[in-house]
């Protein structure tokens, strides 16, 4: 898993790497780093494996001050540099949990628990629809748009790390985002499929489809949303989410 994960990376670096080149540098030293992960230990272990996909980064270091530190002659060696360093601080960031107060972690860890509850609450990797934020938000159209098209990374991440589930707490507002991140995936055209959930508003929680996807993949609120509304929003997704997974 780990190795293909770094294949993933490297494929894609160059063309990133290019996109960003072409920015202006007002936009680069706003643009955080790449958000790059690591095949944990524990999820390796997992009974049942568990990707959580966020929107973007809240702050995750910034891609500027990272690419002058790791300034190297030999192309290959300076993009090996970087990766290593950003999956390492990826490790040592959900080693400490220091964020585990945040909505996002409180809500993943709730989620996590209920689908793989033979599992413990760290056993779960997460990642982001979109692998950079700015200014610690959602980076502006043309910015999201070009490094999406040169860092699409999210589909070969999954084929990768092989999850059974995947939830992604991004809300309906990314749904446009998540077509365009899973379009001409292994066949041409927009393959992704939203499916109702009895009792359930399509903008509240629906399983998504793909022939990258596992048959449990689900999209739901930010917990960021849906912790403030715990009765109606978050309760319900995550006692529905028990009953589906765990039938």
């Amino acid at each position: 898993m780990e190795k293909r994960l770094q294949a993933t990376y490297e494929e894609w670096w160059g063309r990133m790497i290019r996109a960003v080149q072409l920015l202006d540098e007002q936009d680069v030293r706003r643009l955080s780093n790449p958000f790059l992960i690591k095949c944990l230990p524990a999820y390796r272990k997992a009974k049942r494996k568990v990707l959580i996909v966020g929107k973007e980064t809240n702050g995750w270091g910034t891609f500027y001050e990272t690419l002058q530190h790791f300034q190297h002659a030999n192309v290959d060696v300076h993009r090996e540099e970087i990766i290593r360093y950003l999956q390492w601080e990826y490790e040592d960031f959900r080693m400490w949990r220091k964020w585990d107060h945040t909505p996002f972690w409180r809500g993943s860890r709730e989620l996590s628990k209920a689908v793989a509850p033979d599992d413990g609450d760290n056993s779960f990797l997460n990642t982001q629809l979109i692998p950079f934020d700015y200014e610690n938000g959602r980076p502006p159209s043309h910015l999201e748009e070009l490094l999406y098209s040169e860092f699409n990374v999210l589909p070969m991440t999954i084929e990768a790390l092989q999850p059974d589930v995947v939830l992604f707490l991004t809300g309906y507002t990314y749904d446009e985002r998540l077509v365009k991140t899973f379009m001409n995936q292994r066949l041409l055209g927009n393959t992704l499929t939203f499916h109702p959930i009895d009792g359930f508003d399509q903008n509240h929680l629906v399983r998504l489809s793909h022939q990258i996807l596992p048959y449990h993949s689900y999209r739901t609120y930010h917990p960021g949303y849906s912790l403030l509304h715990r009765e109606t929003a978050f309760d319900p997704v995550k006692k529905k989410l028990t009953e589906l997974v765990n039938p």
